[in-house]
């Protein structure tokens, strides 16, 4: 079956959007089994799909979500029947906490020696890393006089028709002005805020939307006018296949005063009836030579020292997919926070899209 690859997003709004990337099953019974994945799009690579399946004859279901609120409405459905999800500390430790989500050591998957501490301990007790990278700014080149080095050319462009992608998304739309101001991007002060929620006013005029870079661009939206988009690292990568334009245009750049550093990890759903599968799928995942795979396909960085040893010279030496030390210095993580702050995020992204709908 070929894959279903531009879909609505309302459908994926409802649970509905589900993409099959299967090959052909060799028996009946092997059709009748499958691993539902809630996840990015794009990122699982499919050679590595095609491997597991021709390995194990289970097929892979993903189900996409394009912010992490929409991946957290999916799960408090009782209904959900997700087997893995893509998720991070704060949240694997939120729904592991409630009893939702499995506590993973190497007792039940024994490949996790594969991953460092560092990294593991970025995932927390409920999550296994997967990749991870850095949020910035991903720009045409052929259409920008000059390059984006900084937040203030996406939050503040010289340029203000509209040709901004955004990102509906409570936490990473505010990391970027937070940072910007000289905040931390997980401060609870109302004043720190309300200057960058005021930031993120003053550049909508210049916003084509919130919809995930990714998304809008595959849905064939805004392609002859979006110039930047607040993205992640590797992101560019999909976008160029996308855009389709030869000499692979959009670039990516970490802003100097710092950014994000994200970790994407996957955790177990408690009650999914294909637990030994998923921790099947997972230890198959840290196989050093599938992650090295999985990782050069995508164009990020993979936490796994024994595939990073594996990856092309290119790759390990490319600082957009590999930050520098100082980078690295300058970047923030995600911590919790209290709920009163969320909620206030959450109203923030809630008036910055409805009063751009309403232009």
């Amino acid at each position: 079956m070929t894959p279903i690859r531009f879909l609505p997003r309302a459908l994926r709004r409802a649970c509905v959007a589900v993409l099959l990337s299967s090959a052909p099953l060799s028996t009946m019974a092997a059709a009748a089994q499958h691993l539902t994945l809630l996840t990015w799009e794009d990122y699982l690579s499919a050679e590595v799909i095609e491997r597991w399946q021709a390995r194990t004859g289970v097929a892979i279901e993903q189900i996409y979500f394009d912010t992490s609120d929409k991946r957290d409405e999916i799960l408090a459905r009782p209904d959900h029947h997700i087997d893995l999800v893509l998720t991070e500390r704060v949240s694997s430790e939120r729904f592991g906490a409630r009893g939702m989500f499995d506590a993973i050591s190497e007792k039940n998957l024994p490949n996790l020696k594969h991953l460092a501490s560092p990294w593991r301990d970025r995932c927390g007790p409920y999550s296994v890393p997967y990749l991870w990278g850095t949020m910035g700014i991903a720009y045409r080149a052929d259409r920008l006089a000059v390059a984006p080095d900084s937040w203030a050319d996406l939050l503040r462009p010289a340029v203000t028709r509209p040709h901004v992608i955004m990102i509906e998304d409570h936490e990473d739309i505010l990391a970027g002005p937070l940072i910007y101001l000289g905040q931390s991007i997980n401060t609870a002060d109302n004043d720190a805020l309300k200057a960058a929620f005021e930031m993120l006013q003053a550049q909508a005029p210049a916003v084509l939307t919130y919809e995930y870079a990714i998304t809008s661009l595959k849905a064939q939206r805004y392609l002859e006018h979006a110039d930047m988009a607040l993205a992640f690292s590797g992101d560019q990568h999909v976008l160029n296949e996308v855009d389709g334009v030869e000499g692979k245009p959009w670039r990516y750049v970490v802003p100097k005063e710092g950014t994000l550093l994200w970790t994407d990890c996957f955790s177990v759903p408690s009650r999914t009836p294909n637990k030994e599968l998923a921790y099947r799928f997972l230890a198959f995942l840290a196989e050093p030579e599938i992650a090295a795979l999985n990782a050069e396909a995508l164009g990020v960085a993979t936490p796994n020292d024994a595939a990073y040893s594996l990856l092309p010279e290119r790759l390990r030496e490319d600082r957009s997919i590999y930050p520098s030390t100082p980078v690295l210095q300058r970047s923030q993580v995600y911590e919790a926070r209290p709920l009163e702050s969320t909620q206030t995020r959450r109203r923030i992204i809630s008036a910055l899209i409805n009063a751009h709908d309403a232009r």
